[in-house]
């Protein structure tokens, strides 16, 4: 996966998760609607999972949780926070365009990951994601926007309008509800940016 280095010398420098540039301690947009809709015995897919926020979160919900980051230091996180909130977790140390699953699952949750990979890595990522998620299960995908033609930036996510992204799924996903919303972010990714919350479900 690109971007390797910078998520780890991002966490290298973070004495704990807050200090990360990136850290929310609420759920993203439709997650906890989505989750509401939980079947019995499901399970959830945490991709980028970083620090653990909501896995733990699908895991209280009732999930069986299973969280991939490329990033050891992470994954130590992650581990201390489902320590804490006492909930049982599968955190996996994998690169997302590589990591296997012998099981598919019912939600997959993708916070910031898919925006982050290159444009072949996003082909293999979608394959993937194909392999992952049970027909009928849903998709959180939270993705930067454009907030206009000329929006760009030689570093950080790729910014990937709306129409790009649909057409990019393609069928296989149908839209079930959609949010799009700006949100100040640090220079040079920064300093304002358009983030779009899909919710999707495989066909």
């Amino acid at each position: 996966m690109s971007n390797q280095s910078f998520f780890e010398n991002s966490y290298k420098r973070a004495e704990k998760a807050e200090d990360l540039p990136w850290y929310r301690d609420y759920p993203p947009r439709f997650l906890s609607e989505a989750v509401k809709e939980k079947r019995s015995n499901a399970r959830a897919l945490d991709l980028g999972c970083g620090t653990g926020t909501y896995s733990v979160i699908l895991a209280k919900a009732g999930y069986d949780v299973t969280g991939v980051d490329f990033v050891e230091a992470a994954l130590d996180m992650a581990r201390n926070r489902s320590n804490d909130a006492n909930v049982t977790i599968d955190f996996q140390r994998a690169d997302v365009c590589k990591y296997q699953s012998k099981e598919t699952f019912d939600l997959i949750l993708d916070s910031g990951c898919m925006h982050s990979l290159s444009d072949k890595e996003r082909t293999i990522y979608r394959q993937n994601l194909l392999s992952w998620l049970r027909p009928g299960g849903q998709l959180i995908l939270v993705h930067f926007n454009k907030l206009h033609f000329l929006d760009w930036r030689p570093m950080g996510p790729k910014r990937w309008p709306s129409e790009r992204v649909k057409s990019f799924l393609g069928s296989e996903f149908r839209s079930h509800d959609y949010h799009e919303e700006l949100a100040k972010v640090a220079f040079p990714i920064g300093p304002t940016v358009k983030i779009s919350t899909y919710w999707l479900e495989r066909a």
